[in-house]
This record gives structure tokens, sequence and C-alpha cells, in this order.
């Protein structure tokens, strides 16, 4: 492996350990010595990259939680003329995913959690964390007009309250899934939010 491939890969490695460790967690609840130590790398390793733990954590939000998000939602919808079936696709997915790590439910979502803990706390965090919100926004946006242009969306739908209300919908859903840890006490309300 080459030094520049495995600078590369303990980058990652230090993002994703604290990614889980933030979503399992908390930021403030975190410690740079947990990263290392869940990471197996050095604390020197860790400020070779990163001046300190909001660094750390402005990181996590810009690299991982915005990749996600554009994963998840914007690259999908990108080309989408039917925003509803869509948007059901996305959420099927969401459950497999769950399904798949129920300890996700537990956990709630990493985007949702850094803004309820750290918006009022830090105006970097905030803005960061706003502008992901507002990429989301606009995906669904920019689907729903589409959708209504392609005859699949009724006229009189509204698509930036639409999508402002999806968001607000899913994410209230996961913090009522995080909340009761069960993943049943919200599948009907998200599939009918969506129709």
């Amino acid at each position: 492996m080459t030094e520049v491939r495995q600078a590369e890969d303990t980058r990652i490695r230090i993002l994703e350990t604290a990614l889980d460790l933030f979503h399992r967690g908390s930021f403030k609840g975190t410690s740079i010595n947990q990263v290392v130590e869940q990471a197996g790398i050095t604390k020197g390793a860790l400020f070779h990259y990163f001046k300190g733990k909001n660094e750390l954590g402005y990181a996590v939000v810009d690299e991982c939680i915005r990749t996600h998000i554009n994963e998840t939602w914007v690259d999908p919808l990108a080309t989408s003329v039917d925003p509803v079936a869509d948007i059901m696709l996305i959420l099927d997915g969401f459950q497999e995913m769950i399904e798949e790590d129920p300890a996700m439910v537990e956990s709630g979502c990493p985007l949702n959690n850094l803004a309820q803990e750290m918006s009022a706390q830090d105006e970097d965090f905030r803005n960061r964390l706003l502008e992901i919100y507002q990429i989301w926004e606009t995906a669904l946006e920019k689907a729903f007009r589409a959708g209504v242009a392609a005859g699949n969306v009724r006229d009189e739908v509204d698509p930036a309250d639409t999508a402002a209300t999806i968001v607000a919908l899913l994410e209230g859903c996961i913090g009522m899934i995080k909340v009761n840890k069960n993943l049943e006490h919200n599948e009907s309300t998200v599939a009918s939010g969506c129709s």
C-alpha cells in the first residue's frame, strides 16, 4: 500500500470512527481519546489530520453526513419526475438499512442529533448543518416541481412547502423511533406522510 493511500485510509478511518461515536453517543460526550482508541491510531495521527475536536466534527458533517444525504436523497431525486414513488423507494431502502443494523433505531439521525446538540452551541456547526438541510430540501423541491410539470403531482402542491414538510416529518419520525426504540412505531406515519 502506498504512503498516500495509507494516509487517506487513516483519515477515513478517523472520520468513520468519529461519526459512529457521535451518532451512537454525542459530540460533546465523545472524547478525542475514545476516537483514537476505537480507530486504533495514535493521538499524533489524529492531530496530523485535524487540529482539534471541533475541526474533526466539522469534517464529519462536511464529508460524512453531507455525502450520506447526497447519496440517499439528492442523487436519487436528481432526475425524478415521480417524487412520491421515488421517496417511497428511498424509505424502503431506509427500512432495510435499519433491519440490517437494528442498533440504528436507538441512535437516531446523525444530522438531526448534531443539529439538536450543537446548533445553539457552535455557529460553524449550525451553518454546516443548515446547509445540508437546505441541500436536502432543495433536492425534494426540485423533484416535486418536476413531478408537477410531468403531471405526476397535483398542480396545487407547493413544492417548497412540501419539501420542508417532508424533511421535518422524516426527522421527527426518526426522533420518535429513537425515543420509542421501535421502528414499527412510525412506519404508518412515514408512509401516510408521503402519500
